[in-house]
């Protein structure tokens, strides 16, 4: 084979030479031998008792002694602990004459130490047996498959602190719904007493103006905590359904169950509706919370619209990326959603307090959407209305 009337026979003004990171073969000598010589690996060949019999260039870099060191020892002398595991493996392999790869650590001349794949292969020259070794070095990928199992380790350990912390929270927030149940369901009967004697007590027995004030403010206050009382027991009950199970609904069908609910609100209201479900007209969603959805924004709707102009609700289904969604659009009073967006769907949270309310009601729907993984946003602006865009999650039509 002439590999330099190869290369000669390359295009002359392709200054580039393909061949210029090849060892030089010479053409009058074993070009077998030359490969094992030069080859980047590490290659030894040793007889049966595991003595040395040649090693390459590579073999003598990596092992750190010189050919005439090497051709010395046995290659268990470079092993770093000694044991017959991988000269039995070839041996007990011998009859099924499979290619054998065995991991092995080695001792390196300065005392240093690697890793390596060997995969030893047996040959039959003048009747005598030699087994001729190929060595890779796995040093490197070793330490990284090392750190990867030290850092998934280090993440399994996370994972389990997380679910541990997840289960402790979980039980914590049922210990404060229970407490919060409790004191909310016994504070229903005194706060109704109060409610019904402060009604009882005759006003033009109290005398002087400051005493009226007094009484007056007492009223108000007991009032006050009267509705949150009953407020929060309604918000815990609701609470209770989160987990209902799915049916398949029409929104137009569940929509007309919420209106007549709300009729007499939207007659003295004179509230004009826009209903189109066209796009969506079905969902699977639990009854009960799709109607609470509903029921909630249209009265927050009523509850903020403008003294300046008439009521419009505009209320439809889109669907987005095959999820269905539900969109309630007024031309009410608004907020300044960039400000206070995250405030509207707090507990007992209002942004106009001359109207009637206490503010749980988009608070439900907030934590009715979550629960079936969706989401609520909303665009706003002061006197131009609001947009309430609720991503129901659901795709199932």
């Amino acid at each position: 084979m002439d590999l330099n009337k190869e290369m000669n026979e390359k295009d002359n003004s392709d200054n580039t030479n393909p061949f210029e990171e090849y060892f030089q073969v010479k053409n009058s000598n074993n070009i077998y031998k030359q490969v094992f010589k030069y080859s980047i690996f590490p290659k030894i060949v040793h007889n049966m008792d595991m003595r040395i019999i040649e090693a390459n260039d590579s073999a003598v870099k990596e092992f750190g002694y010189s050919k005439n060191e090497l051709l010395k020892k046995k290659i268990i002398d470079l092993y770093y602990k000694v044991d017959q595991e991988p000269s039995n493996q070839v041996r007990e392999n011998k009859e099924g004459k499979k290619k054998l790869t065995v991991e092995k650590i080695f001792r390196r001349k300065d005392g240093s130490v690697f890793v390596a794949d060997i995969t030893p292969c047996m040959y039959i020259v003048e009747d005598r047996p030699i087994l001729h070794v190929h060595i890779q070095n796995i040093t490197d990928r070793k330490q990284a498959e090392e750190k990867m199992q030290e850092l998934n380790s280090a993440l399994e350990l996370e994972i389990t602190k997380a679910e541990l912390n997840a289960k402790q929270i979980e039980i914590k927030n049922r210990e404060l719904e229970e407490l919060a149940y409790v004191a909310a369901h016994d504070l229903k009967a005194p706060v109704t007493n109060l409610n019904v004697l402060i009604e009882m007590i005759d006003t033009h027995s109290i005398q002087g103006d400051k005493d009226i004030e007094l009484f007056n403010k007492l009223k108000n206050n007991i009032e006050q905590v009267y509705k949150k009382v009953f407020s929060l027991n309604d918000v815990i009950n609701f609470k209770t359904t989160l987990k209902d199970k799915k049916e398949l609904l029409e929104f137009k069908r569940v929509f007309k169950e919420v209106e007549q609910s709300i009729l007499y609100q939207l007659n003295s209201t004179n509230s004009t509706l826009d209903v189109d479900f066209s796009e969506c007209p079905e969902i699977e969603y639990p009854p009960l919370h799709l109607n609470r959805i509903l029921h909630n924004l249209l009265t927050n709707s009523m509850k903020y619209k403008s003294p300046d102009r008439l009521l419009k609700i505009e209320v439809k289904t889109r669907k987005i990326n095959g999820s269905v969604c539900l969109n309630v659009k007024d031309n009410g009073l608004g907020f300044d959603a960039e400000k206070q967006g995250g405030k509207v769907f707090g507990l007992f949270k209002r942004l106009h307090t001359h109207v009637e309310g206490v503010g749980v009601g988009l608070y439900i729907v907030k934590s009715i959407v979550e629960t079936h993984g969706g989401k609520i946003e909303v665009i706003s602006r002061p006197n131009e209305g609001a947009l309430f865009t609720i991503h129901l999650n659901n795709g199932k039509l």
